[in-house]
C-alpha cells in the first residue's frame, strides 16, 4: 500500500477522534465540596411525577453514553497514530 494513503487515513481517523473527544470528553472526577442531603429513591422531584430512581436511571444512561463515545474517540486517535507510524516505517519501493 502507498504510505501516503495510509498516513492520510490515519490523520482522518485522528481528527475524527479528536472531534469526538472534544464533544464527549473523558469523564472527569467529581471534585465538589460540601455536604448535600440525599433523597430516597421513591421521592417525587418534579410535577411530572419523576422520582429520584427515574432521575438516577437517566443520569446513569447519560454517563454510559458519554463514556462510550469518549472511549471511541480515544480509540480512533490511537488507531490513527498507529496507521501514521506504520506508514512511516513501510519499506520504500
Amino acid at each position: 500500500m502507498d504510505p501516503k494513503i495510509i498516513s492520510t487515513f490515519g490523520l482522518i481517523l485522528g481528527i475524527g477522534g479528536v472531534l469526538i473527544v472534544f464533544i464527549w470528553g473523558p469523564p472527569q472526577p467529581t471534585l465538589s465540596t460540601g455536604v448535600s442531603l440525599g433523597l430516597e429513591k421513591g421521592t417525587v422531584i418534579d410535577d411530572s411525577g419523576k422520582t429520584v430512581a427515574d432521575y438516577d436511571k437517566e443520569i446513569e444512561r447519560k454517563r454510559k453514553t458519554h463514556t462510550r463515545w469518549s472511549r471511541f474517540g480515544l480509540i480512533l486517535i490511537m488507531i490513527g497514530f498507529a496507521l501514521q507510524l506504520w506508514a512511516v516505517w513501510l519499506p520504500n519501493k
